[in-house]
């Protein structure tokens, strides 16, 4: 690998378990202890993000309507407890009045409590559920 590549590719063996084993240079580039693994459902990709623990939040919002002003009032509330470097982040509307938003998050950026964040959520114009769990580490 040469210093101005941007990218780094090896084809690994997928096995049953709950570890990822990586080539040393990639670990060693990385240089986070955890990984926040993702499996996107709708094409079968999977997606890693190096995490510095193993205490990783998910965020599923069910809402009215995936809108402008949905999604202005969530930057609000996401700036306002410190929330500026999410994950990952999906939305999705199966029909005109059922759409879902997904996001993970590392909860040391937090400026406040989980369950204040929780309660700030339910204030957003549109939002019909709140789901705010820990993800499960192996």
């Amino acid at each position: 690998m040469s210093k101005g590549d941007m990218t780094q590719a090896r084809v690994l063996k997928i096995m049953k378990g709950d570890t990822i084993t990586l080539p040393s240079e990639f670990v060693d580039r990385i240089g986070q202890p955890y990984g926040l693994t993702i499996l996107i459902m709708k094409d079968g990709n999977v997606k890693l993000y190096p995490v510095d623990s193993d205490h990783v939040m998910y965020l599923r919002l069910v809402i009215d309507k995936l809108s402008k002003s949905f999604l202005e009032e969530l930057t609000m509330v996401f700036m306002e407890v410190g929330l500026e470097d999410i994950l990952f982040t999906s939305g999705i509307c199966q029909a005109a009045d059922q759409c879902f938003y997904e996001c993970y998050f590392t909860p040391g950026q937090l400026n406040v409590e989980v369950s204040a964040l929780n309660q700030r959520l339910n204030t957003i114009t549109g939002v019909k559920h709140v789901n705010l769990e820990k993800v499960k580490t192996s």
